[in-house]
């Protein structure tokens, strides 16, 4: 009776083992399909090839596929770098890094398996808004924008890259370098260093101190709380900031730090002044913004 008993736990194990090794085999193969579908897309994102790119499902309702289609190509392409594949219920994962020159960053590939074959549903492409502060990108690799692009109105799908952009700024800021517009693997910006023109310090250094003498001499709604002083002791400006804000794409707003010598210790306050260029950056309005 023992017999028989063993012989049928041991045909069990056979058979298990047989299953075991079955799966093994589909995961090798499933793993060597994701890793040939893996290699020719980033492949692409490497050479810039964005015809094949363009061909890959991109959601219009979230960027515009309208520069992959005309070809824009960045000067300098990200390199890529992929972990093994996670693949479980047709659906594959893959962590990369992207490298843009010095820049790195972690992105995730997205594949899923339809009729039996692997296809990248989301990929290495980045939704860029193309703005940045008081600055309108005009062309991207010698392309066009148009009015919704250029403002970041609208998003564009993009490869991870550098790419040469050419841009207009308000006169009284001086653009010292335009390093371009640098896709990541999750972001893009355009990056530029500029200074403002002495004209332009001199009238908001020259506003924030009118408005202070005006709360000096009238105390009113939306000014500092000054110290009693005698007027010979002059309010002067010694540190002014100015910064791009993202709600305020068309205007920079300036910290005017100023100070008197009244009593030790000597009396401090910032005043807030904003410059708007106007959506055309063909203005050039001064104003301060009253305290809260």
């Amino acid at each position: 009776m023992r017999v028989p008993l063993l012989a049928g736990v041991v045909g069990a194990a056979v058979a298990l083992g047989g299953v075991v090794a079955v799966e093994a085999v589909r995961d090798v193969d499933a793993r060597a399909d994701v890793a040939v579908v893996v290699d020719a897309y980033v492949a692409a994102v490497e050479s810039a090839d964005t015809a094949t790119i363009a061909d890959s499902p991109l959601d219009g309702a979230v960027a515009t596929t309208a520069l992959l289609l005309a070809g824009v190509t960045p000067v300098a392409t990200a390199t890529v770098r992929c972990d093994e594949p996670r693949i479980g219920d047709g659906i594959a994962t893959v962590v990369c890094e992207v490298r843009v020159e010095r820049r790195t960053a972690e992105a995730q590939l997205l594949l899923e398996q339809v009729d039996g074959a692997w296809q990248v549903v989301r990929g290495l492409e980045v939704p860029v808004r193309l703005r940045s502060g008081a600055l309108i990108v005009q062309t991207v690799d010698g392309t066009p924008l148009e009015p919704a692009l250029a403002r970041g109105q609208e998003a564009a799908w993009m490869l991870p890259g550098r790419y040469d952009v050419t841009v207009r700024t308000p006169q009284q800021l001086e653009v010292e370098q335009l390093e371009g517009l640098v896709v990541s693997g999750s972001t893009g910006s355009v990056r530029w260093t500029s200074d403002t023109s002495e004209q332009l310090d001199a009238d908001v250094q020259a506003s924030a101190l009118a408005f202070v003498e005006e709360c000096a001499a009238l105390p009113r709604e939306g000014c500092p709380a000054l110290q009693e002083r005698d007027p010979a002791e002059p309010f002067g400006v010694f540190d002014v900031v100015g910064e791009l804000r993202p709600d305020d794409p068309y205007a920079m707003t300036f910290g005017v730090s100023i100070r008197r010598p009244v009593e030790d210790p000597e009396e401090f306050l910032v005043v807030t002044v904003r410059v708007d260029f106007g959506e055309e950056l063909d203005r050039y309005d001064v104003a301060v913004v009253p305290s809260p």
